[in-house]
């Protein structure tokens, strides 16, 4: 199979012209509060993914935006973008795990979980111990899926669609630099004792050992967490303006 060029993969993203929006309608959340308020344009992975007829059937996990340039030299620079709009502050099931596992083998409330056996208190303490973060989960899997699943397909939709052959595109993917970029929902930094800074660090932790691994296995090349007041040195950093 020929390897697929940089013109026919930039022709091939620009041809979603229709989900291509202004950051604040793309980090939108589903009650209608943007995550981040800038009129720079991207395409909204989510929304190619879903009118993709190939991936109608079992769609994967996308990162939320995708953008790309390209420098002087002819090297193309992906970026994958995921918008996470979190309440940090409110417990999670992970949060809720760790109280009941406490709670049941407290000694001192013994008496008011008697009718529980030694084999629950035992299989929910396992549990608790290997029950991951959701947020933590999200942001590992969907690049992997993005990447490896979303966007190899998107490109045999759109071969089809156009009705020309399909080119490599998964060899392209794998010697063009690609980055993983995460925007979570900001904190107050000066409030002393601040349950959703420390989320987010734990998180940032929780997260980094797996993107690590991403990119040994050159799934990504570089990643980066950001609070969401940042996008706009986040633009400026990587020259995208």
């Amino acid at each position: 199979m020929d390897p697929l060029t940089n013109k026919e993969f930039k022709e091939f993203i620009k041809s979603y012209e229709k989900f291509y929006k202004d950051i604040t309608e793309i980090s939108m959340s589903d009650f209608g509060e943007s995550l981040i308020e800038n009129d720079f344009k991207m395409y909204s992975l989510d929304e190619m993914c879903w009118d993709c007829k190939l991936l109608e059937e079992d769609t994967p996990k996308t990162t939320d935006a995708l953008w790309f340039k390209e420098s002087l030299d002819g090297k193309i620079t992906l970026y994958i973008i995921e918008f996470k709009f979190h309440n940090f502050n409110n417990p999670n099931a992970k949060d809720m795990l760790e109280i009941m596992a406490k709670d049941v083998n407290d000694s001192e409330l013994e008496d008011k979980y008697k009718c529980l056996s030694d084999k629950f208190k035992n299989n929910l303490r396992k549990i608790k111990n290997y029950y991951g973060d959701e947020v933590e989960f999200s942001l590992i899997l969907k690049p992997i899926e993005s990447l490896s699943i979303v966007i190899p397909t998107l490109y045999e939709q759109y071969c089809i669609d156009k009705g020309i052959p399909q080119k490599d595109i998964r060899s392209f993917l794998d010697n063009i630099e690609k980055r993983l970029i995460v925007f979570v929902s900001h904190y107050d930094d000066k409030k002393k004792h601040n349950k959703s800074k420390q989320r987010v660090q734990t998180m940032d932790v929780g997260v980094e050992n797996n993107y690590r691994r991403l990119e040994k296995g050159n799934i990504i090349d570089y990643h980066m967490i950001y609070p969401s007041f940042k996008f706009s040195y986040f633009l400026s950093y990587e020259r995208l303006v």
